[in-house]
């Protein structure tokens, strides 16, 4: 529809057809107006001018846009404008009606391009200039706001109607098409986003964020980082997914990994991918707090994830479950993370020694147990209680490798009902682990703690403050003052 063609061109392109309805409808009163007059001189060739202003306006408009501005050459057409009105005014000799219709079409042109007053009052003076010099050079002076016939009257009013009608038709039906066009934008953006939020799942979402906000680019790259990287798996899992059903498995394999997934938010680490029932998570990249906070929260994580694997493994016995276990690996070193594979299909990963280690000291780790190498435990010492282990040698791994159990946080302060008591202190190591001792058999280490106790206060009683064993009272030697050798030394004399 042609309408409709209308509505969708771009405003600019409105604008000049716009302009060029306008000149055609001011040519046609000047038209009629010279042979309807009495008084006339060379208005039949008006058009001719309007004609001209037509051919150069799109050239110079395009290059008023490109020089300046949309605002600028705003200002240059309504000043155009003003002139074309002149000339038509000083053509019919200022008759009242056609003057009130253009100046009311002059007005609704400033309006609806939001020309301010200031370029309205310069472009004013402009006009009042074109139009003398119009009187003077070419159509003459004549009688004044003259009465206008009644064929211009209506006519003009016409073309008034007309030039208002198309205006306003053509911006309401522009902000139409606008608002169209912005909830199909809206309602694509949002299916956008939402397709983007279900892709970002099997991605990690650092990543995915990073990616958003334009920081990095799906391509093959790596780069070299010191990180720190986490593994888990449940122990005995392969063995539990031959004795259960497939629901039975999803939902307790489903319900751990939510959860520690969560957990893995929650102390901004990497999720990496996951294998089965085992997890891999990373802390230093994409985003890093420095190595040292990395490794502690990443410790950190760990120990929440011991913790809420008991509650779940409590819910889960309740529910008719074996109780399940996890075993825990941390790593800390040098490796290549980045996005690796192909152009069509690419996984962002980890590769390197330390991220095997991690892998290996899981496996090497026991029930509930999180084993770290050294050079994590030496940026996390200050704040967590480790508990030393007999170097071991792992697969893939060249070497003994010194490794240390993880026992809990320091605190602040020590609480009345910790768990876990570690002090040692010149041949006195004192390791008490309560989470793994029964109540049954406390009686059993409250008894070897009173020993331990007896024998230091014996200790203590056969030692002297250097630490020398005393003898016995008959075995120690008396030594006499001197003056009291001397004395009896004298008595003997006199006797």
């Amino acid at each position: 529809m042609p309408l409709a063609s209308w509505v969708e061109k771009e405003p600019r392109q409105f604008a000049y057809f716009h302009r060029l309805m306008g000149y055609l409808m001011l040519s046609l009163l000047v038209v009629i107006y010279y042979y309807t007059a009495p008084d006339v001189n060379y208005q039949i060739y008006t058009p001719l001018f309007f004609l001209f202003v037509l051919l150069i306006h799109p050239k110079l408009s395009r290059w008023l846009l490109y020089r300046y501005n949309k605002r600028i050459n705003n200002y240059v057409m309504f000043a155009l404008d003003v002139m074309v009105v002149a000339v038509t005014l000083s053509a019919v000799h200022l008759s009242l009606v056609l003057s009130f219709i253009a100046l009311f079409a002059l007005l609704y042109t400033a309006i609806n391009n939001k020309i301010p007053f200031l370029i309205v009052s310069m472009a004013s003076l402009l006009g009042i200039t074109v139009f003398y010099l119009s009187n003077i050079f070419i159509f003459g002076f004549a009688e004044y706001f003259d009465h206008t016939s009644t064929e211009l009257i209506v006519l003009g009013f016409i073309c008034l109607i007309a030039y208002f009608g198309v205006g306003s038709f053509y911006q309401n039906q522009r902000a139409s098409f606008l608002n169209k066009n912005r909830q199909h934008y809206y309602e694509e953006m949002n299916r956008y986003m939402e397709l983007a939020n279900q892709l970002s799942r099997y991605a990690p979402l650092q990543l995915w964020q990073s990616i958003m906000r334009g920081e990095a680019q799906a391509k093959i790259e790596y780069k070299r980082k010191k990180m720190t990287i986490f593994f888990s798996d449940i122990q005995g899992f392969t063995e539990l997914s031959e004795t259960l059903i497939p629901d039975d498995l999803a939902f307790l394999l489903n319900d751990y990994l939510s959860h520690m997934t969560d957990i893995a938010k929650q102390y901004g680490g990497t999720v990496d991918k996951f294998m089965g029932d085992a997890i891999l998570i990373f802390f230093g990249d994409p985003h890093s707090n420095g190595v040292a906070q990395d490794a502690k929260t990443c410790v950190e994580m760990a120990l929440a994830m011991r913790q809420q694997m008991k509650l779940l493994r409590e819910r889960w016995v309740k529910m008719g479950y074996p109780a399940l276990h996890i075993r825990m690996g941390v790593s800390t070193g040098y490796c290549h993370v980045g996005n690796y594979g192909a152009t069509h299909r690419m996984a962002y990963t980890i590769v390197g020694r330390d991220a095997n280690l991690a892998a290996r000291l899981q496996s090497a780790a026991k029930v509930d147990e999180i084993l770290i190498s050294d050079d994590t435990y030496q940026l996390i010492k200050s704040d967590f209680l480790c508990s030393p282990k007999p170097p071991i040698f792992l697969k893939g791994i060249q070497g003994p490798v010194k490794t240390w159990q993880i026992m809990e946080k320091y605190n602040v302060r020590k609480l009345d009902n910790q768990q876990w008591f570690d002090y040692e202190y010149k041949g006195f190591h004192l390791l008490l682990n309560l989470d793994e001792a029964q109540n049954f058999e406390y009686p059993e280490l409250i008894k070897v703690l009173e020993n331990m106790i007896q024998r230091l206060e014996l200790q203590r009683k056969l030692t002297n403050s250097q630490g020398i064993v005393k003898l016995h009272i008959e075995d120690e030697v008396i030594q006499m003052p001197k003056r009291d050798t001397v004395s009896s030394v004298s008595q003997h004399q006199n006797i």
